[in-house]
């Protein structure tokens, strides 16, 4: 497979790197802002934004960015949401409370269970009506993820929202997803032609190992630690109009991105 297209917008929210402003200060040498955090939503209630489960917050945060980047209102993208575990702070929450008391097991946070909750929040906070998708792709989600956005922007005319995600786990989870740092990745895909895109890209499938280009080493820490970020290096490519990378995948293909310069 290989296939062009555009970015028109982006998105980072994770400890450290709260905006794309704060990606840019990192590539530029400057660290992590570890002293500033990502602000609430602007799209759901002060009551939603209560019940809302921790991964519909942490996505909506780099969704948000990406869409005003691009200049759309977030209901017009098709949306592809993508995580490996969903909301991990619901899945400890909902075990401890299931084995010891589950008479007092909250049906809010029953509801929020689903993989989907993230999404379904998307389609309400945003009031978008169209393709809202939600997928998992265990550790692969980033690649999976891509992959999914760029299938449906082959048969779609709007553009679409990728935004790929994951908690850090708690409790014994931990053991199966050894994260410090919750993650979370947007970018707005359109067919070529958008009018000055923040890139022009094509992409490959590949079975090439991860190649993330040269990245500060803060950054580099980041990749390993969350499933999600291995959609890191591609955003870091987009910002610095950098060389070709490769989002590796351990079950299927991977996909090498590279800049269009003609």
């Amino acid at each position: 497979m290989s296939l062009r297209f555009d970015v028109i917008g982006a998105g980072i929210a994770t400890t450290g790197l709260p905006d794309w402003q704060a990606l840019e200060a990192a590539l530029d040498g400057h660290g992590l802002t570890e002293d500033r955090e990502t602000p609430p939503s602007a799209l759901l209630s002060p009551r939603e934004r209560r019940r809302a489960p921790r991964a519909a917050k942490i996505s909506f945060a780099a969704a948000e960015q990406a869409c005003a980047m691009a200049g759309l209102a977030p209901s017009e993208p098709i949306a592809v949401f993508s995580s490996g575990m969903g909301d991990l702070d619901i899945t400890d929450y909902m075990c401890r409370t299931l084995k010891d008391h589950p008479e007092l097991l909250s049906p809010t946070r029953f509801h929020n269970s689903v993989h989907n909750a993230a999404s379904g929040y998307w389609s309400i906070g945003a009031g978008a009506t169209g393709d809202v998708t939600a997928i998992s792709g265990w550790r692969d989600s980033a690649t999976a993820g891509l992959l999914e956005a760029l299938a449906r922007l082959t048969d779609s005319d709007k553009p679409v929202l990728l935004v790929v995600y994951d908690d850090l786990a708690q409790g014994p989870m931990r053991d199966l997803w050894p994260t410090e740092h919750a993650f979370s990745g947007a970018l707005v895909l359109t067919r070529p032609g958008a009018d000055r895109p923040l890139a022009r890209l094509a992409a490959t499938t590949s079975s090439e190992p991860e190649d993330h280009g040269a990245l500060p080493a803060a950054l580099i820490n980041r990749i390993p630690d969350n499933p999600a970020a291995r959609l890191l290096p591609l955003l870091a490519m987009i910002a610095r109009r950098g060389p070709a990378v490769t989002l590796a995948s351990e079950q299927g293909p991977g996909l090498r991105i590279s800049p269009v310069t003609t």
